[in-house]
């Protein structure tokens, strides 16, 4: 069983919505406040009828309308024909008997829905109370009817569903109210259906056993030795006649220690691995509230490649805001949800690649971003950020500009991500001394979307950012003398100040930069970027940098 698509209409942030899915995994992404765990809150009210692990028409409340609906209601003469509807559809493969065409889209097709609506048996009620000029703030739903069908407007009936979906949120347990529920569910996920008939069939013999020993015994001959309370027999026994009474009496525990009381990150991992894993082999679908929370990156390593490798054929939806989670169980199942709803299912296979085996690069911040700035090194971003502050006062983050540092992945990786979304990208590279070679046939491959740019110098000479600066401050040996004392250590400066003409001392800062290899040169460039961004040098710099920054 996968699900295909959800339809939303009037349900909190989404008024009129249909998303689709993909069949393996689906990881949504966003800002907060964007609506990724609302989502989530939708597929549990429709698969299972259940919200916040409650019956959903005993937690189904105003709060729960899209705010324009309930204005467009409050602003008539409150008719009941101008109730708003609150629709969940979701739209299935693998379930034929839940077949149909009643749903939004007419469609004929397997899915089930969950609607609340005007119950019109009341509608005489609701007039009469209606012409007392009563003063709504919010829907009445008191006079809502709440079904749950499928596609063939059949009532669904819980204990005959067809399919299994487990909601994993360790920051719902509670030591007593909730509890036996989250024992049901692991139960019933981490036993195979004769074990945990057994296990039932012997808790029930060893409560009869506890009510039929000696001390139990004496205690009911003296509890109404004389009929004073009843004629009858007054006796206290352990209760055997619920069916479930298993889950009040039973609780999971990890070493010792009752599951409720463990830490919430092992919660998180022993559910996710119990729905996983599976002995009982029913559930079709399980959704995770950002598996990574409480989790730290040595055990979150071990669980998202637990998930990668044990997942076998269900579907997953997660919530998160970890790259790691978000690269490692694949880039190409975003579901973004920003300011409308997109997947990056297309994405290009090589990026899928390159972030499954090297997960550590914060992509999700390209995701997130109306508007990024690429650079090779943080000594770019440091420079970058310094003007940014000298023109406005503030820095760029300010104004949505991100600035990420590509380092060793390259730029390919974070632009396909970007183009996919539609984000702003501007990317500063180095030239490496070809311009033409290096720089124009990258900015034709880009020349097709309207939201890549790239920048360089087109001086061959400015090879990287670092000569490109020097050359802006080299108009006179005063102003460059004023730069190389800002970016060198004192002792460094010492030896750039025994040369003598203004070419020398420039060609002497350039070598200076480019001279070591490896982490020297890039430690070289980064304490020199952090002396420039500390100190209050009205330094120059090349006009590109200005365009670099420019998202007007």
């Amino acid at each position: 069983m996968h699900v295909k698509s959800i339809k939303l209409i009037n349900f909190k942030k989404f008024r009129d919505e249909h998303l689709e899915f993909n069949d393996d995994v689906n990881i949504f992404v966003g800002d907060n406040n964007a609506g990724k765990s609302t989502i989530l809150e939708a597929l549990e009210i429709v698969l299972n009828y259940s919200h916040r692990g409650r019956t959903f028409n005993g937690e189904f409340s105003p709060d729960l309308f899209h705010q324009k609906a309930v204005d467009q209601f409050l602003a008539t003469d409150l008719s009941s024909k101008y109730l708003p509807s609150l629709i969940i559809e979701a739209y299935i493969d693998g379930v034929p008997e839940y077949r149909g065409s009643n749903n939004s889209l007419k469609a004929d097709a397997q899915g089930v829905l969950v609607q609340a609506c005007f119950d019109p048996a009341l509608e005489a009620v609701y007039e009469s109370r209606r012409l007392m000029k009563p003063t709504f703030t919010s829907v009445p739903v008191e006079f809502y009817k709440v079904e749950w069908l499928d596609f063939g407007w059949n009532p669904i009936k819980p204990i005959a569903k067809k399919f299994k979906a487990l909601y994993i949120d360790p920051t719902r347990i509670h030591p007593t109210l909730g509890k036996n529920q989250y024992i049901s569910s692991i139960l019933n996920t981490a036993l195979a259906k004769e074990e945990l008939v057994k296990l039932t069939l012997n808790y029930r013999e060893n409560l009869q056993v506890f009510n039929h020993s000696g001390e139990v015994m004496a205690v009911n001959a003296n509890l109404d030795a004389e009929h004073l309370i009843t004629d009858s027999k007054l006796t206290i026994a352990a209760s055997t006649l619920p069916a479930g009474s298993i889950q009040t009496g039973l609780q999971l525990e990890v070493d010792d220690v009752p599951f409720h009381f463990i830490g919430k990150g092992e919660q998180s991992n022993v559910q996710i691995k119990l729905a996983i894993q599976n002995k009982s082999h029913d559930i079709d679908l399980v959704m995770m509230e950002e598996p990574e929370n409480h989790l730290s990156h040595g055990n979150l390593n071990k669980l998202v490649h637990y998930i990668e490798t044990q997942r076998g054929d269900k579907q997953l939806f997660l919530t998160t805001h970890s790259s790691y989670v978000l690269n490692k169980l694949s880039i190409d199942k975003i579901c973004l949800v920003q300011s409308g709803y997109k997947r990056l299912h297309k994405l290009d296979s090589d990026v899928v690649k390159t972030l499954k085996r090297l997960p550590g690069y914060d992509t999700l911040r390209v995701a997130l971003s109306e508007k990024v700035i690429l650079v090779e090194g943080p000594s770019d971003e440091l420079v970058l950020k310094k003007i940014y502050l000298r023109k406005y006062g503030w820095l760029p983050e300010k104004d949505g500009i991100d600035i990420i540092v590509v380092r060793g992945v390259g730029f390919k990786t974070f632009i396909e991500v970007g183009k996919e979304i539609g984000t702003r990208i501007h990317v500063l590279r180095d030239n490496d001394g070809d311009f033409q070679k290096h720089v124009v046939p990258a900015r034709a491959f880009y020349a097709g979307f309207v939201n890549i740019k790239l920048f360089s110098s087109e001086v061959n000479e400015e090879f990287s950012l670092e000569p490109a600066m020097i050359y802006a401050n080299a108009i006179s040996i005063a102003s460059l003398d004023a730069f190389a004392k800002e970016v060198l250590s004192p002792q460094t400066f010492n030896l750039y100040d025994e040369v003598v003409t203004l070419e020398e001392r420039r060609d002497f800062l350039i070598e200076w930069f480019r001279s070591v290899k490896g982490n020297g040169k890039g430690t070289r460039k980064v304490d020199s970027a952090i002396r420039l961004f500390d100190g209050k040098l009205d330094f120059r710099y090349p006009a590109f940098l200005d365009e670099v920054l420019d998202f007007a």
